[in-house]
């Protein structure tokens, strides 16, 4: 009869498990001490060897002749035991035996000892799922056992068990296998099972397990009783998933900016039936695979990628600049989650792809930030093609500069009458107020300089490197945020107005502007400067 791979290949010895290094060792060497203790808790995500390490365990504790902590596989105890003929080990699911009956039936054996080991095991799985009534019933037993009596339990969820239970047991924290491991491991298998598998089919198998050993035989079993070799593309369909190409196309619309390529491959999409959800979450994997591109060193070949591949995500994460995949990412991840609550997860897709290709606007730091970078990418393909910029021969005459400008503007206050509190007093109070409920307002208001009071109208003045600032506190909805807080403040009726700065003839400006042009010639060749007046 056909036994699914995950339990062909569970393990029977420490020595067998994958991982787990410290656990192992630490209940390796309890067996070879006889260090036993009377209670265990084996808590971690599924698939990740709770429930084999106790039935090691289980056996190793009662081998009459163990190997270096593990069990034999040979003994009389350790054949009776494998085969579940043993009264000695009970395993129990907690999930359909939670009631405290059940637990009560269970414990009234405790009082008989092991009949052909040394210990008595119990093995309750899933034990929060046992109700009050059924911990409570334990914690006694639990508390003071017999000298053979060894319960462990098995749990993914341990915040939901009591404190008194546990307080009473030793706790070992089970953590989810690297893809590295999960795919060393899938690549035994298949070895050892006669088929022949790609590794990148393998790969692909270890991140859809999200760190389940289980969930990754389970796949690795279904992509094998397709017939034939497990291949990348036999992986992809048993998962729904989109292929390679098609990932690095659909990020090749988003560099480019071409909304309706993005549209028409989400359509494609939709046609062959795969899920949106899934999709979303291959493509943020994807994303994040460009930014690993993009950090790594050159060369250095990213986890789970052939360098082959490797170069392909090199060259596609050059098309973007860092902050722009940080902002696709982030609109990626929030996208995948609507789509558990929309009506329409293809809208929700295409919302998102309109998105990333889409140019955010100028006054938007970000969006500064991203043109900032795409410029320096431009910049490193050039100098990548072998294309060298040097102006030194054809600077053109620099203009004259401009005539100074007036002095920086002085502040000038309308008289109040006595006893009102003093502009500047409301001025300073307004910030402290922004502060505290608008901070993404006083972060811009605070770069600029208090341009005094008159005729109803608070000013505040922006140097020219920070006018962007200006222009951002000048949009309506802002600018009433401003004037709310300053009449909260003590103000009545305040209107508030951002200007620019006026600043003072500097003898060094003319040296400042002929290096700043200097530099931008030098930069991008000097037919691509015009220069105007």
């Amino acid at each position: 009869m056909y036994q699914a791979l995950y339990r062909v290949w569970r393990p029977k010895t420490f020595s067998d498990m994958v991982g787990q290094e410290a656990i192992v060792r630490t209940l390796r060497n309890q067996v070879t001490t006889g260090r036993i203790a009377h209670a265990y808790l084996f808590c971690g995500s599924r698939g990740t060897g709770k429930t084999s390490a106790a039935k090691i365990m289980a056996r190793a504790i009662n081998c009459l002749n163990p190997q270096n902590g593990d069990p034999c596989g040979a003994c009389e105890s350790c054949k009776t035991i494998e085969s579940d003929a043993s009264f000695d080990v009970y395993e129990m699911d907690a999930a359909s035996n939670s009631r405290v009956e059940e637990i009560r039936d269970l414990l009234e054996k405790v009082d008989y000892p092991p009949q052909f080991g040394k210990y008595k095991v119990y093995i309750i799985d899933e034990v929060h799922m046992l109700s009050n009534a059924a911990f409570n019933a334990l914690l006694k037993t639990l508390e003071e056992p017999p000298e053979y009596m060894v319960f462990i339990l098995a749990t993914t969820e341990p915040q939901k068990i009591p404190a008194t239970i546990l307080s009473r047991c030793q706790r070992f924290d089970f953590g989810r296998f690297s893809e590295d491991q999960i795919a060393r491991h899938l690549e035994t298998v298949a070895e050892k099972s006669g088929v022949q598998a790609e590794k990148e089919a393998l790969n692909l198998i270890a991140r859809a397990a999200e760190g389940g050993m289980r969930d990754a035989l389970s796949i690795l079993d279904m992509c094998m009783g397709a017939g034939g070799a497990v291949t990348e593309e036999a992986v992809r369909s048993a998962l729904g998933t989109a292929d390679r190409a098609f990932l690095f196309s659909f990020a090749d619309a988003i560099a480019h900016r071409s909304g309706g390529e993005a549209l028409r491959m989400i359509d494609e999409l939709m046609r062959t039936g795969r899920d949106v959800q899934v999709f979303l979450k291959d493509f943020s994997a994807h994303l994040r695979l460009l930014m690993a591109a993009k950090l790594c060193d050159p060369g250095e070949n990213l986890p789970g990628a052939s360098a082959e591949n490797t170069r392909r995500y090199a060259d596609q994460a050059a098309a973007f600049s860092a902050e722009k995949l940080l902002r696709v990412i982030e609109d990626c991840l929030h996208a995948e989650a609507d789509t558990r609550w929309a009506a329409s997860a293809r809208s929700v897709l295409e919302i998102f792809a309109l998105k990333a290709c889409d140019q955010p606007e100028d006054k938007d730091v970000q969006a500064l930030l991203e043109r900032i970078g795409e410029l320096e990418n431009r910049l490193a393909e050039l100098e990548k093609n072998g294309v060298r910029v040097s102006a030194a021969d054809s600077r053109a005459p620099l203009p004259k500069p401009a005539p100074a400008g007036p002095a920086l503007r002085q502040v000038v206050e309308t008289p109040v009458p006595a006893g009102s509190k003093a502009p500047k007093d409301v001025w300073n109070d307004a910030l402290k107020l922004l502060k505290k409920t608008e901070p993404a307002i006083f972060g811009p208001l605070s770069q600029g300089k208090y341009g005094g009071f008159r005729d109803g109208t608070y000013r505040a003045y922006f140097a020219a490197e920070v006018e962007f600032m200006m222009t951002m506190l000048s949009a309506p909805g802002r600018r009433e945020k401003v004037e709310n807080a300053l009449n909260q403040c003590g103000a009545a009726n305040a209107r508030f107005e951002a200007l620019p700065a006026e600043m003072p003839a500097d003898p060094e400006a003319r040296k400042r502007e002929e290096n700043n042009l200097n530099g931008l010639i030098d930069m991008f060749g000097r037919d691509k400067v015009q220069i105007d007046e």
